[in-house]
């Protein structure tokens, strides 16, 4: 028997495959997928929502702008396919492979991806607003400029991932590892953080911030006045590098600081925009404080420790 798959958009049959006569009504979407994934089909664009693949193996499947809306594909193999600009928005990938598989501009709003296995998948630009990732596996996925608004995260894997530019307002981090994340340009703004591991943004923050433990009580109130602005170097608010040397330097900085580094009793405070305390405070903008601002607040309890081990340190020598 035949069964043919067709256009999200047109209606029309795009590819037809046979399956063995007498095949389960409810597998038959699942079998003949399969088959059509084996024989290396094209399956771009093809009207697949509500559809049962659970379990199914779709390994390395061209299933590029296809309708996969509300399909159940739990535990399903989509390592290395090929989803781009896909629409899986409620659809159950729970447990499911897609690992390498290409996400980009997809729509996984709403779509429950708990377990998942998503490390290396590229989802640049992806729609996963109020999406169920907890527990998922992202490490070193690409998320840049991704909406990740309202999404479950707890306890993900984000190690080594690429969050540049992604929105990830009121999404739930808790217990989440961040480790060697790249949160350059990411909006955290009432993101809930509780227990989420973001060591390499903490020990890089202290231990720069330590080499000028002068100028800390200057920061502090910086922060607290919401007169942080992450994006520059110079001005009225400015990054942490910004902020410090102008602390710093006080009135003999003669010209607006142009990001250089800054020497102090033979130590060096490297001014670095891609180092992880400066991505941290590039999600703090002007007006933003620790009231207001999940990146100012975090940052101000940060600083709050360094300044404790300075006078720790201080009053041992």
């Amino acid at each position: 028997m035949r069964f043919e798959f067709k256009s999200r958009f047109t209606a029309e049959v795009i590819y037809t495959q046979e399956i063995p006569d007498g095949t389960e009504e409810i597998l038959q979407c699942k079998l003949a997928l399969e088959l059509a994934v084996k024989n290396g089909a094209d399956l771009s664009g093809a009207y697949l929502s509500g559809a049962n693949l659970s379990d199914a193996n779709l390994r390395g499947a061209d299933l590029s702008d296809a309708d996969l809306s509300g399909a159940y594909l739990r535990g399903a193999d989509l390592s290395g396919a090929n989803l781009r600009g896909a629409d899986l928005s409620d659809a159950d990938l729970s447990g499911a492979d897609l690992s390498d598989a290409n996400l980009s501009d997809a729509n996984l709003s709403d779509a429950y991806l708990r377990g998942a296995n998503l490390s290396d998948a590229n989802l640049s630009d992806a729609y996963l607003r109020g999406a169920n990732l907890s527990d998922a596996n992202l490490s070193g996925a690409d998320l840049s400029d991704a909406d990740l608004s309202g999404a479950y995260l707890r306890g993900a894997d984000l190690s080594g991932a690429d969050l540049s530019g992604a929105n990830l307002s009121d999404a739930d981090l808790s217990g989440a590892d961040l480790s060697d994340a790249d949160l350059s340009g990411a909006d955290l703004s009432d993101a809930y953080l509780r227990g989420a591991n973001l060591a390499q943004f903490k020990q890089d923050f202290i231990a720069e911030v330590l080499k000028l433990p002068n100028e800390l009580e200057a920061l502090r109130s910086t922060i607290v006045a919401g007169k942080i602005d992450g994006s520059t170097y110079s001005g009225d608010c400015a990054c942490l590098a910004g902020t410090l040397a102008k602390a710093y330097y006080k009135d003999d900085l003669e010209d607006d600081y142009d990001g250089s580094d800054i020497q102090i009793n033979g130590i060096c405070y490297v001014a670095d925009a891609s180092s992880p305390r400066e991505q941290w405070f590039m999600q703090i903008k002007p007006g933003d404080t620790p009231e207001t601002n999940q990146a100012a607040k975090i940052a101000l309890e940060w600083l709050d420790e360094a300044i404790m081990m300075r006078d720790h340190i201080r009053k041992a020598a």
